[in-house]
This record gives structure tokens, C-alpha cells and sequence, in this order.
């Protein structure tokens, strides 16, 4: 006789086939879970990429703007024309030495130490070389306060220099006082080139 199975009741194979369902079912959900989830066989979870922030543009550099430039200093000739210097006085007067030098021959002019006295006679000089282009003149003027002139120019291959002051006629035998000069020039000059004049205007 053959058993017919009743409604309601599994049989063996039933639930083979739905175990088999479950087990299939079972993989493919832990399959698509590994497959979302990492990139490392490990199975831990992949670092995430980190995207660097754009850096911000540099800030523009100022530019300084150029200085004015230095206002040039005179030269030394531009300084000594027109200048006045004291003089050295044995009595103690305030004597000053007015410089015309136009030509810019001269680099240097300062006083002397004048002597007591007189050591050139009224209308002459005493020059001097003390290195080749320094020269030192002695003359004479009255032994009182004055505003004595000079001016330096080229004279040919020499040079002239001229004195204007207040004197008496040469050779007289009227009260003088030592004037001392020391001028040094841009170039050498020799004192045998050198020719001095005296004027009551200097020109």
C-alpha cells in the first residue's frame, strides 16, 4: 500500500530545499557585505582619502618706493669761493681773509702762525712750497681789525694771486703786521710759478 502525505506535513525533501534557500540567501548577503565594506583582504576597513584643503594665495609683496635721491655735497672749490677765514694775529685783532677762487684751483685754505712784527717789507711776499701743492704766503697789513681780500686765478703756466687791503705806498716805513696764508691746491703748483699783487680792490 503507498503512504500519501497529509496536507500540512513537510517531508524530508521540502526541507532540504529550504535549507538550501537559507544557505544561498546567507552567502550572498555576507558576500555583498565584504565587497562594500573594505578593499583590504584582511577584511579592516580601508583608510578614507583625505583631499588637501587649496592653499590661499600668497599675499602680494609691497614694493618700496626709491628713495629721493641724496642732495650732492660741494665740492671743496665750490665750498673755499666765496668763503672767509680768521687769520692769525700776533695782537690779538680779528682778521679775516675773503677768497675769490672762481677757477676752482684751491682745495684747502687755512691760516698760518703769523710772528710779531714784520717779516716782508710793505708790497711783497714771502711764498713757499711746504709740499708740492701747498703753498704758505707772508705779507704784511696793518696791525689793526680788516676784512682782507684774495683772489686766485691761472696766470699761464702759474698762477696769480692778488690781495686787496687797505696799505701805504712800498717801501714805506709805516707799522705792518705778519699775515700768513697756507693754500693747497687741487694740483701741484711751485712757488717759483707763483706771482703776487697787491690792489685796494680786488677785481
Amino acid at each position: 500500500m503507498t503512504r500519501t502525505a497529509s496536507a500540512g506535513v513537510s517531508t524530508p525533501a521540502a526541507i532540504l530545499s529550504v535549507a538550501a534557500l537559507a544557505v544561498a540567501v546567507a552567502i550572498a548577503f555576507a558576500a555583498a557585505g565584504n565587497g562594500a565594506g573594505a578593499a583590504d583582504p584582511s577584511g579592516a576597513p580601508s583608510a578614507p582619502v583625505v583631499t588637501a584643503a587649496p592653499s590661499a594665495p600668497a599675499s602680494p609683496v609691497a614694493t618700496p618706493e626709491p628713495s629721493s635721491p641724496a642732495t650732492p655735497s660741494p665740492a671743496p672749490s665750490e665750498m673755499i669761493d666765496g668763503s672767509e677765514i680768521p687769520l692769525d694775529d700776533a695782537n690779538g685783532n680779528d682778521i679775516a681773509l675773503g677768497i675769490s677762487d672762481r677757477e676752482g684751483l684751491l682745495g684747502d685754505v687755512v691760516s698760518g702762525d703769523a710772528g710779531d712784527g714784520m717779516s716782508v717789507r710793505w708790497g711783497t711776499a714771502l711764498v713757499r712750497n711746504l709740499d708740492p701743492n701747498t703753498l704758505e704766503v707772508t705779507w704784511v697789513s696793518y696791525p689793526q681789525e680788516a676784512l682782507i681780500t684774495l683772489v686766485v686765478k691761472a696766470d699761464g703756466d702759474g698762477v696769480l694771486l692778488r690781495f686787496g687791503q687797505d696799505a701805504p705806498y712800498p717801501n714805506t716805513d709805516a707799522m705792518g703786521a705778519d699775515r700768513v696764508v697756507v693754500l693747497t691746491f687741487a694740483q701741484p703748483v711751485s712757488a717759483s710759478d707763483v706771482t703776487v699783487d697787491f690792489t685796494t680792490a680786488d677785481d
